[in-house]
Formats: structure tokens, sequence, C-alpha cells
């Protein structure tokens, strides 16, 4: 497969380029993981992991049918003109802002007519994810992971207006609900830069310039003189799969360790005042809240530990080596809090001791220069960086000495499965 990197996985940018996969947010995959469209990737992909390393069956460099690739980027000028109708201002846009006799501005639109907008939208989103679930290639499968989970990040703001996201991943309006609904809401989702619509637009922008750009290549090495088989011969110590688990386990440790390591407003270490039995106010640290916190860093962290076990990468090896020897060096700190080591290394906690523990000396081990947390932060930001780099190395050369890309899409999306 040629000039796959250019899309996160399920991201945006060019598919020309060769270092689209860092920046990659595997966290996101979990949004995937049920319903009906998992079961349609997994059965669709369920032969490829027996794939990776065999030689290209695909003269032309591109996975995806020329039939594919036109119904994908067909459905992606559909989903990008209905949002195109949703944003549009105007005296003809939908959303119009009118002043009441006070002088206090306000949104307003005709509700049947903005139904209709919608439903046409919701309509053109769900034909968009099962285009893109027919499609073999990463580039594409990154930028509609992308919208995906851009829509899961907005599913709250979506039911607040009628409109649900179902387990497969498609969307629902109840015409009732979205009737009733805050005309303000509405608008705030589907109107103006940098609402709902607007990002859902880009990343059908990004879809169809991916589809477009495949079918070029196709079309170019369609001609005899670019046709060649060859075998391709991988730099990378670690499949796809063990990679991309590594990086996101890394990246969700690094997550909830940050949540530990937060200062100011938001840190869980601030004290707080309460009302006790007898009526009294109270004030002191949340231990709820930092049980919590620490309880799900570590289930973070063991999750690391398990994942990086499959690991053939020095680098990522040697990171992890060195992040537990610094949780060995505070092993004592850490029983006094009711933390403890295993054998294999990973952590477990008790509850009653680390809530009759002393907070201040909790958040010292979290937080500050030369901390433990510090260094944990430290390694786990390499793991991920490791992680990162090696899979480029999926990118191979081949017996001719050119430079081609031997990254296993079905492996790496059932990976998140």
């Amino acid at each position: 497969m040629s000039n796959i990197f250019g899309y996160d996985l399920f991201g945006s940018q060019s598919s020309s380029s060769s270092n689209g996969l860092f920046g990659v947010n595997l966290v996101d995959y979990a949004s995937i993981r049920n319903g009906s469209y998992r079961k349609l990737v997994s059965a669709h992909y369920k032969n490829l992991d027996e794939e990776e390393g065999r030689t290209s069956s695909s003269k032309s460099g591109v996975k995806d049918s020329k039939q594919t690739l036109n119904s994908i980027s067909e459905a992606a000028s559909k989903l990008k003109d209905s949002t195109s109708a949703l944003m549009s201002n105007g005296k003809d846009a939908l959303f119009q802002t009118k002043t009441d006799e006070s002088g206090n501005r306000y949104v307003d639109y005709d509700s049947d007519k903005m139904y209709k907008a919608i439903k046409e939208f919701a309509d053109n989103y769900n034909s968009m994810v099962d285009a893109a679930a027919n499609s073999e290639s990463t580039s594409i499968l990154r930028s509609a992971k992308s919208m995906v989970s851009y829509t899961n990040a907005n599913k709250k703001a979506l039911e607040a207006v009628g409109i649900t996201v179902g387990s497969d991943n498609k969307l629902t309006v109840d015409e009732d609900d979205f009737k009733a609904a805050s005309k303000a809401r509405v608008e705030s989702l589907f109107h103006g830069v940098g609402s709902y619509a607007y990002q859902i637009s880009s990343k059908a922008d990004s879809i169809k310039f991916t589809a477009t750009d495949l079918i070029k290549k196709a079309d170019y090495n369609s001609n005899e003189t670019y046709k060649s088989s060859f075998k391709s011969i991988s730099t990378s110590k670690d499949s796809t799969k063990t990679l991309g688990n590594i990086e996101e386990a890394s990246k969700d440790a690094k997550k909830s360790l940050d949540a530990l390591r937060e200062t100011g407003y938001k840190s869980v270490f601030n004290q707080v005042t309460t009302t006790d039995k007898n009526g009294n106010k109270v004030t002191g640290y949340d231990k709820e809240a930092i049980y919590k916190a620490v309880t799900e860093f570590i289930n973070d962290y063991n999750t690391l530990l398990k994942k990086t076990e499959d690991s053939n990468t020095k680098n990522i090896t040697q990171a992890r080596k060195t992040m537990t020897n610094y949780v060995q060096a505070n092993k004592s700190a850490l029983s006094a809090m009711g933390i403890t080591i295993g054998s294999d290394n990973k952590l477990s906690i008790s509850e009653s001791t680390f809530k009759d523990a002393d907070m201040s000396k909790v958040k010292s081990l979290f937080q500050g220069k030369g901390s433990l947390g510090e260094q944990m932060e430290q390694q786990i930001s390499k793991i991920t960086s490791y992680a990162q780099s090696e899979a480029s190395k999926s990118n191979t050369y081949n017996n001719n000495g050119s430079y081609s890309y031997n990254y296993n899409s079905g492996d790496w999306y059932n990976s998140m499965f």
C-alpha cells in the first residue's frame, strides 16, 4: 500500500505524507469497539492479520478498488454538501439571527426545514460510515475514525437536541425531541466556525481528498511502466498490532497520570469544605476523588506493563524497565499509602489503607520536580514516542530499492477490537 500515513488512523492530513502516524490518538478507538459496525469491520478484516509481511497482491499499491474509492468519495461529497447547507449564511440561511422588542438578539429558524436538513445530514453521515467501512486503506480509515470519534465526543450535546449515536456509530434523529430542543443549542452544534458541523465538514473533505488521491495513484500505476511485484522487508521488530496496543496503553496511562499531576484549580489535591454528620464545616482533601484518580492510574499503569511485555523493541523495553525501577525505588512510600508492588511489577491498592494515609504525602509522590510522578511521566512519554517511531518502520524498502509502505490496515484496525 502506498502513501497511507497522511491521515491519523481516522485523522486528517494529506495522504502523500509519510509521517501521519505521529499524533494518532489510539485512545479514541474505544468508541468503535462495539455494535454492528465492529462486526462489519471485524468480518471485513478477519483474514488480514495473516497477510502482514507478505507480498502485495496489488500492483498499483492501492488496496481499494476504484469502485470502492468512488463510492467513498461520493459519500464524502454528499456529507460535505449537507453540512454546507446547515452552515450557510445570508438571507437564505437556515439559521437567522433576530432581535426582539427589547433589542436582544436571538437565533430562530423554521423547525420543519431545519429538521429536514438535519435528517439529511444524519443520513449522509451514516452513509459515510458505511462507505468507509468497506475500505482497506488506512488513510481513509483514519479519517473516518476521526469523524466517528469526534461525534462520540459530542454525544451528550447531540442527545440534548434529539440526536442519538447508536452502538453502530450511526445517527438517529427524533423529530419531536429535535423540534422541542433549544434553537440556540442547535445553532451552536450546526452553525459557525468550530461547530460540530464545521468539524464534520472538514473530516468529510479529508476523506474525499484521500479517496481521490488514491484513485489517481491507481490510474497512474496502472501503466505497465510502473507495474511491479515486490516483496517487502519490514524494519520493525514489533507487529502493528503490538505497537498499536502499546501506544494506546501509554496514552491512557499518561492521561490518568496527568490528572494526578494537575495543579491549580483543577487539581484533585485541592482541599474542599464539606459538612460532617454533626453539621460542622470541615476542610480537607477529597479522599474519595483522590483514591479514584490513583486507582485509575494504577489500572492504566498495569495495562501498559502488560502491553509492553510483548515488545521486542529495545527502546520500549528499556523505558519500561526504567519506569518499573523508579516504582521499586519508592516501594516503602507506596506501601505506607496502601499501594503494593507485585512480583510482576504490577500495582495493587488497598482502599482502607490508602484513605487512612496522609494525602499530602500522596500529593508529593505524584507532583513536583523529581517526584515519582514526574519520573514515570517521562518514561511513559518515551514509550509513546518509541511506539510511534517503530510503527513508521512498517514502511519498507522493496527489492528494487524503492521505499514503499507496508502498513497492514487490517492488523492495525483489528488490534483495537
